[in-house]
């Protein structure tokens, strides 16, 4: 047998293993424990792995972790960058991978591409990880030709979905056929899926894991995330802080009491959705105008333990009870814990302080897992 088949059959045996055994008997096999969504902007969002997770759930399936690692822009060569720092120290049971967007706006070869989408095909199953492949979104009339583009890398996709990894969520597919049947798919800016699109997604991923059955939800149960913390003390800063000044912090009358989650409601959909999670979104119109801005909370323990620190959205640095956890050296995404820093608490109250842009998600979590 030729070796390269031979390399898809043993992929194959691998992920269909590692995934419960996908149709080897009636019963629907059990969800992967834990999956990794590694993608751009439209995994950064968060929307479908949350219709994923909530459509298990429901199905009275255990639902997995599932772990965010997208990041807003990227590309097929960016996302092999980082399969160490945001993929494999999860130590997933199955990563999904949606790319493609951002390189056929970008006008990326498609040789280029698929030479990156291989490697991170076979860095994944080297580590004995199954991978499931997800097609492309489309594109609107504002991005035509980037759509035409689209054609080559979804052709690039389905051919290593059959020579690399068993699982292929159609979501190009799906979307198409919702747009030629007048439904829309896509928000204002003719790249990012709307609540619909999402949920076109989420049915590709289901129908990919063998949940064929399975409804995709019409809408999200939401609820402020695990471990957000609520009260906070924010001002608008009046210059960088150091340890020293964190240190010397007493809050005075330029300091705002802030409360989460938020309560007046967006005016967009994801946004909604986000606050509902427990970002905070409206710092310019809660606190006042400011290009930066410090919060200060207080966390009791009954004991000391080790926690994890989860910022998202604009945290750019994390003080806990005056010493520095975290300085945001590059842009690692939005979603809620896009780093999970440990934290060593101590008895009685502890003080967190991070610097921040208008918008900010922080939570504590005894774990680094969910």
């Amino acid at each position: 047998m030729h070796r390269l088949a031979c390399r898809a059959l043993a992929c194959l045996a691998l992920a269909a293993t590692a995934l419960g055994g996908f149709g080897q008997s009636a019963a629907a096999p059990a969800p992967p424990s834990r999956i990794v969504f590694l993608g751009d902007s439209i995994t950064d969002g968060h929307t479908y792995p949350l219709l994923v997770r909530q459509a298990l759930a429901d199905a009275g399936l255990a639902p997995p972790a599932c772990i965010n690692a997208g990041i807003g822009g990227d590309t097929a060569a960016g996302m092999r960058r980082r399969l160490d720092r945001d993929v494999l120290v999860h130590k997933p049971a199955l990563v999904t991978l949606s790319v493609g967007i951002n390189d056929a706006l970008r006008k990326a070869p498609p040789e280029a591409y698929e030479a990156d989408v291989t490697a991170i095909c076979d860095r994944l199953l080297a580590e004995k990880i199954p991978v499931l492949l997800m097609t492309t979104g489309i594109l609107g009339p504002k991005n035509a030709e980037a759509d035409k583009r689209l054609a080559d890398f979804n052709a690039i996709l389905r051919r290593l979905a059959a020579t690399h990894v068993s699982r292929l969520a159609e979501v190009n597919r799906l979307m198409h056929d919702a747009r030629a049947a007048g439904t829309n798919v896509l928000d204002t800016d003719d790249v990012h899926p709307n609540f619909a699109g999402h949920r076109l997604m989420a049915r590709a991923i289901l129908d990919a894991l063998g949940y064929k059955e399975v409804p995709v939800p019409p809408e999200l149960k939401i609820e402020v995330m695990p471990g957000v913390i609520r009260a906070w003390t924010i001002r608008a800063a009046p210059g960088p802080l150091d340890e020293a000044a964190v240190a010397a912090l007493k809050p005075d009358d330029a300091w705002k009491d802030y409360t989460l989650p938020e309560t007046a409601p967006q005016t967009t959909w994801w946004l909604e959705q986000e606050r509902r999670r427990g970002f905070a979104l409206s710092l310019d119109k809660l606190i006042g105008p400011g290009g930066k801005y410090q919060g200060l909370a207080v966390i009791d323990a009954d004991a000391p333990r080790r926690a994890f620190l989860n910022p998202g959205a604009q945290v750019e640095a994390v003080w806990l009870n005056g010493r520095r956890l975290y300085k945001r050296a590059e842009w690692t995404g939005w979603h809620a814990g896009r780093e999970r820093l440990p934290a060593d608490l101590r008895k009685g109250p502890n003080t967190v302080v991070i610097e921040m842009g208008p918008q900010f998600f922080l939570s504590m979590t005894d774990d680094n897992t969910w």
